[in-house]
């Protein structure tokens, strides 16, 4: 490696808020994940667990928002969770077409089990850090997600600028808001005239 020179114009990627939080993300999304299995539900599920964990019923459509996935996929979680005796769907005290599921008491018992164990994660981070800081750690994370919005701070006509400035043609995984997708299909149609 003594023969190798790092080009002048480079920088540590851990010097970017972005790269460590995707490194962090990724810390705990291995160990949710492993203690999930131990479980036996999958990471995906026990996104779904959590969410239900709230305590309130949720359609398919809500939760699929909560869980950042598409309608069919919150579907095939919700069946997969049903078939294990995780989860439940029953009626909407209001709307016969709609379905909404929750938490059987077994989906409870898994979810408190990997609570208990994710807590413990969490307080060994925390201690291995020095003590909380100012505000707990998952307040600041919370907090910064919030200003964030998505990654342009909630700004719909921002993101439909960084849209439309993509030149790959590949089909984007991020869907964009509303409002976005519609200034998208607006600057679309002005460049066709």
């Amino acid at each position: 490696m003594d023969d190798i020179t790092r080009d002048p114009r480079g920088e540590p990627a851990t010097t970017r808020l972005g790269y460590s939080s995707y490194r962090l993300a990724r810390a705990f999304t291995r160990f949710t994940e492993n203690t999930a299995l131990a479980e036996g539900v999958t990471l995906s599920q026990f996104v779904v667990l959590q969410v239900l964990g709230e305590g309130l019923p949720l359609s398919n459509a809500q939760l699929a928002r909560r869980t950042f996935v598409s309608a069919q996929a919150a579907h095939t979680v919700s069946n997969e969770l049903i078939e294990q005796g995780l989860v439940s769907r029953g009626d909407h005290p209001r709307n016969r077409r709609i379905r909404l599921v929750q938490l059987t008491e077994e989906g409870w018992a898994v979810l408190a089990r990997c609570t208990e164990r994710l807590r413990e994660h969490e307080e060994r981070l925390i201690a291995a850090l020095g003590g909380p800081p100012d505000g707990s750690l998952r307040d600041i994370l919370q907090a910064s997600a919030d200003v964030l919005a998505g990654g342009y701070f909630g700004d719909d006509e921002a993101e439909a600028a960084a849209i439309a400035q993509r030149t790959s043609t590949v089909r984007p995984r991020h869907i964009p808001s509303r409002l976005a997708q519609a200034r998208i299909r607006a600057e679309r149609r002005t460049d066709d005239e």
